[in-house]
């Protein structure tokens, strides 16, 4: 009986080291000796590896393979890991994906090869993943996009192609992309941009295009991007920006045209922008800024156009009634590039020392047009230029010009809802005339003035002389 007892707690320890061992070597399976874990996600991070581990647990969601030396990804790779939500294959040196690589990962959303050494693509590369939200493909070495790359990825939100040496995008590449927010491909070489391009990408929102070498842009190009907010070209070889056909980007907020060739603004293209807000202009080589552009500016509460050459005549006071009524400090670093006498000189400073801005046209985000004929000026001697944005300041705040009542109700057009866009710039000339006609009469009176003192100063010397005459003429009578 006793042996009995003994061999059935024999068996028990038996058992429990046998399921001691499966454990342990479940636990070995699931972490592979180069790697560490944290529940359901494996990082195999900065080493050596060549290969993927094949020891990886099946029940892994999120696996991180960067920073080692992969060179190529074979057919069905990670077939095996059917619970894979996210891979992170950047900051290797792939350069062969096959075309079955990714078969088996359905659930996959997130995907990064970034900084690898892709310069082809297979179209049937990404099929297998059709729940991709998030694809990176930025810092390899890809010349060009073609239609297949992207087929079938329509819940694909966040794609990154940036700095990949781009020279085209054919026809209809991201057309299958209906849900992509966010698309950048920056730093690339794409030299011009065709109206299919971005065909059916209806839900972006932010696209960048910055330090690409376009030339010309017509925003015609992307009459379909209806929901885009924040478009991004700077540091491109832009000359001229056009907009062919009339429509309204309704929802776009950002415009950054930083860092190009632009040297005149065509009023029609901010009149296709009723919600604009912010404008980068900056480093361009502007001269002035039409009145017309500046009237369209109804929304803009942000914009930055240091670094052109501007022309501080008259021509420029539209723009800087504009700016000072935003109150935004940032037009301070404006520096004057004619006439030959102001060059190198600050715009405020011109303003505000030599009374450059006689009549100006005042425009305010919330006002069309406020012209006056009241010959007080702007007085630029009482802003302060260090000082910093007000939060929560909006253009509508800005306390009106204190005018004579009368003059005003009589002369100032208040802005309505039929008043036309087109701003009346006929009545420029007049308000300098006005202002040549009270000096002319400052002048004349000065003059009448001084001719009566002159007769004063006769007649009072005259008188002076008057008593000595008469005597000499009562003595020569006594005689």
């Amino acid at each position: 009986m006793e042996g009995s007892v003994m061999l059935d707690r024999r068996f028990s320890c038996l058992l429990l080291q046998a399921a001691a061992l499966l454990l342990l070597s479940e636990g070995e399976r699931m972490c592979p000796a180069s790697c560490s874990c944290e529940g359901k996600i494996v990082y195999c991070e900065s080493g050596i590896l060549q290969d993927i581990p094949v020891n990886i647990s099946t029940g892994c969601q999120g696996l991180s393979l960067r920073y080692n030396n992969l060179l190529v990804l074979l057919p069905y790779q990670f077939a095996h890991l059917h619970q894979l939500i996210w891979l992170q294959l950047n900051h290797n040196s792939l350069h062969t994906i096959d075309a079955l690589a990714f078969q088996g990962v359905r659930r996959l959303k997130e995907l990064i090869l970034s900084s690898n050494r892709i310069s082809h693509l297979h179209n049937n590369t990404f099929r297998a993943i059709p729940n991709l939200r998030n694809l990176d493909l930025s810092y390899n070495h890809l010349r060009a996009l073609q239609p297949g790359h992207f087929y079938g990825l329509r819940r694909l939100q966040n794609l990154h192609v940036r700095s990949n040496g781009l020279r085209q995008i054919t026809l209809r590449t991201f057309l299958g992309c209906r849900s992509l927010e966010f698309l950048d491909l920056g730093f690339n070489r794409l030299r011009s941009l065709t109206r299919t391009t971005f065909l059916g990408l209806f839900k972006l929102r932010e696209l960048h295009l910055e330090h690409n070498q376009l030339s010309r842009v017509n925003f015609y190009m992307f009459p379909l991007l209806t929901n885009l907010q924040a478009l991004y070209l700077q540091r491109n070889c832009i000359r001229t920006i056009s907009h062919s056909v009339p429509w309204t980007w309704n929802k776009l907020q950002k415009l950054d045209l930083s860092g190009n060739e632009i040297q005149m603004l065509d009023p029609v293209i901010f009149h296709c922008m009723p919600n604009l807000q912010t404008l980068n202009l900056e480093s361009n080589k502007l001269s002035s800024v039409p009145v017309e552009a500046v009237a369209a500016w109804t929304s803009l509460t942000t914009i930055s156009l240091a670094g052109n050459s501007w022309d501080c005549s008259p021509s420029i006071c539209p723009l800087m009634g504009w700016l000072r009524n935003s109150k935004d400090p940032k037009f301070i670093s404006m520096i004057c590039s004619s006439p030959e006498s102001v060059r190198g000189e600050r715009v405020v400073d011109i303003l505000r020392n030599h009374s450059t801005c006689t009549a100006i046209l005042t425009l305010t985000s919330n006002q069309v047009f406020n012209i006056t004929t009241d010959v007080s000026l702007y007085d630029y001697t009482d802003l302060d230029f260090t000082h910093s944005p007000v939060e929560g300041f909006t253009p509508s705040s800005v306390p009106p010009i204190e005018t004579d009542r009368k003059t005003t109700e009589s002369t100032t057009m208040s802005p309505t809802s039929s008043i036309s866009p087109e701003p009346p710039t006929s009545l420029i000339p007049e308000l300098q005339f006005k202002h040549m006609a009270f000096y002319k009469i400052i002048a004349g009176s000065v003059a009448l003035l001084l001719s009566v003192s002159l007769i004063l100063l006769v007649i009072y010397v005259s008188w002076r002389h008057y008593p000595n005459t008469m005597r000499q003429q009562q003595h020569s009578v006594t005689d």
